[in-house]
C-alpha cells in the first residue's frame, strides 16, 4: 500500500512523490503482481520459460509464452493487452535488425530496446505506464540469455526470475534450487514446482502449466 504522502501524486507519470518515487510506475507493478505467474530460469545448459495458464469460463486459454524470433522466447504477467502490444513491438524491433544486418539480434539488446520504449510512457503526459513484466529468454552469440524487462523501463540480466501473483514464494523457492549447472530436465521440473508454490496448489495439474525449453549446446 501507498502511504498518505503518496497522495494527488499519482494523476500523471510527469510526477515525483516527496520521497521520488512515481506512483503511476508503482500502481502498473501492483498489476504485474496480480497477474499470473511466469517464471524463467537460466543455467549454462539452456533457457526455461514456464508460466500457468489461467481458464476463465468457456473462453479457450490465451498463449502464455511467445515466439518472438529464431531462438529468443518472451512470457509477460500483468495486463494482457499492455503485454500483446509488447509483444508485437519486440518482434517488430527483432526483424528490423535482421533485415538491417543480416542476423539476429542479442537478447540483451532486444530486451534494452523494449526497455527504452516502456520507459517513454513514464515520462510523457496523457500516457500511462505498460501494466507488464516481460521476461525474454534464449539464446544467441553470448550463450544462454534471460532478461526482465521492468513496467519502468528497467532491464536486468537474470539467472532465474520470477513475476506474478505469488512470486516472492516462487522467487524463495528459486533461491533454494537454483545452480548454474542444472539440466533443462531439471530446470523444468524446477519451475513446475515453483509454479505450484506461487499458486498454493501442490494438486495443480501439468497441463495448466506451457513449458518452452531453450537448449545450449557450446
Amino acid at each position: 500500500m501507498l502511504g498518505p504522502q503518496s497522495m494527488g501524486y499519482d494523476r500523471s507519470p510527469l510526477m515525483y512523490s516527496p520521497e521520488g518515487r512515481i506512483i503511476q510506475t508503482e500502481y502498473a507493478r501492483e498489476s504485474v503482481r496480480r497477474g499470473s505467474i511466469g517464471i524463467g530460469i537460466k543455467s549454462k545448459n539452456g533457457v526455461v520459460l514456464a508460466g500457468l495458464l489461467r481458464v476463465v469460463d468457456l473462453n479457450e486459454p490465451d498463449h502464455k509464452i511467445h515466439k518472438i524470433g529464431e531462438n529468443i522466447q518472451a512470457i509477460f504477467a500483468g495486463v494482457a493487452a499492455d503485454g500483446r502490444i509488447l509483444i508485437s513491438r519486440a518482434r517488430l524491433e527483432s526483424e528490423i535488425f535482421k533485415l538491417t544486418y543480416i542476423d539476429s539480434i542479442d537478447i540483451r539488446e532486444l530486451a534494452i530496446k523494449i526497455g527504452d520504449y516502456v520507459q517513454l510512457f513514464t515520462q510523457q503526459g496523457g500516457l500511462r505506464p505498460f501494466g507488464v513484466g516481460m521476461l525474454f529468454g534464449g539464446l544467441d552469440q553470448t550463450g544462454p540469455s534471460l532478461q526482465f524487462v521492468d513496467p519502468g523501463g528497467g532491464v536486468v540480466s537474470c539467472k532465474a526470475k520470477a513475476m506474478g501473483e505469488g512470486d516472492s514464494e516462487a522467487i524463495a523457492y528459486l533461491k533454494e534450487k537454483y545452480n548454474e549447472e542444472l539440466t533443462t530436465d531439471e530446470m523444468v521440473v524446477i519451475a513446475k514446482e515453483a509454479i505450484k508454490k506461487a499458486s498454493r496448489d501442490v494438486e495443480l495439474q501439468d497441463e495448466n502449466i506451457v513449458i518452452e525449453i531453450m537448449p545450449y549446446k557450446a
